[in-house]
């Protein structure tokens, strides 16, 4: 070792490592903390998640309006095909009555056949969709007898249909109006473009009997499968109150586990 190095290593500190500190470039350099979120390409966090928020949203009402969306029944009128508290998923893909008028000619034509489960535009209720099954088609003629149903003259096979009243109305005079149609029904032949529906229920049903005939433009998709089902009481109609409401979602979070039907998860309908 030379003598300027013996100089050098004499007069060098004796520093611990645990004595040294951490360089901080934004502090020593003279540099500020705005307090401000940290940026990626000078887009801050607020902003990402703001537009991760906005595309979610849109993707979801896109989706809910032309692809496929969550719905239930909940009435008695498809039992025991759909129960009251079934939850599925609707196929609204192609159908025109969920698209734009100017679009509706470029579609595709979803086709039906006789035996499929639509849902539709309430002739009825406003905005709350039906859900039946399609048991006329265009030129078909429909004629109910008795409770049972013929279609051209051939009655009609229908393993998934329930009567739950053994009563037979006729269109007698001492039948209330209502019931006039129930048992006994036609002939009628349908016009074009328009189809017959009736649920499974069909005691309890209301349906075309009643109030006519569904436009194929009305008809908004078909039933899929069902996620999730839920052991409640039939709908009732009326307006319900805030505490009726908060009522019926707390009895759902309560007996969630014990009213789920468990085996009717995943079930196709058809």
């Amino acid at each position: 070792m030379t003598e300027d190095m013996q100089e050098f290593a004499g007069d060098a500190p004796d520093v611990g490592l645990h004595e040294l500190a951490v360089f901080d470039s934004s502090s020593e350099l003279g540099g500020t903390d705005t307090g401000e979120p940290e940026t990626q390409g000078g887009k801050s966090q607020l902003r990402e998640w703001c537009e991760s928020l906005a595309f979610t949203v849109v993707f979801v009402l896109v989706f809910t309006s032309y692809v496929a969306q969550a719905t239930r029944v909940p009435t008695e009128s498809m039992k025991p095909t759909i129960m009251v508290g079934d939850h599925f998923f609707l196929d609204k893909l192609g159908f025109q009555a969920n698209y734009p008028a100017g679009i509706r000619g470029y579609l595709p034509d979803r086709s039906l056949s006789r035996g499929d489960i639509v849902a539709f535009s309430s002739p009825t209720l406003g905005d709350i969709p039906f859900v039946k099954r399609l048991i006329g088609l265009p030129g078909d003629v429909i004629e109910i007898s008795d409770k049972e149903l013929f279609v051209n003259d051939v009655r009609l096979d229908e393993p998934y249909k329930i009567h739950v009243d053994e009563s037979v109305y006729r269109p007698d005079p001492w039948t209330p109006s209502e019931l006039h149609a129930r048992d006994s029904y036609g002939p009628v032949t349908l016009p074009e473009n328009s189809y017959f529906v009736m649920g499974d229920n069909r005691d309890n049903s209301n349906d075309s009997r009643f109030w006519g005939f569904v436009r194929k433009e009305e008809i908004i998709g078909k039933p899929l499968f069902i996620y999730w089902s839920y052991r409640s009481d039939p709908y009732v109609p009326g307006q319900r109150s805030f505490k009726e409401s908060v009522r019926g979602y707390w009895s759902i979070a309560t007996h969630f586990f014990s009213r789920t039907r468990w085996f009717r998860i995943g079930k196709m309908i058809d």
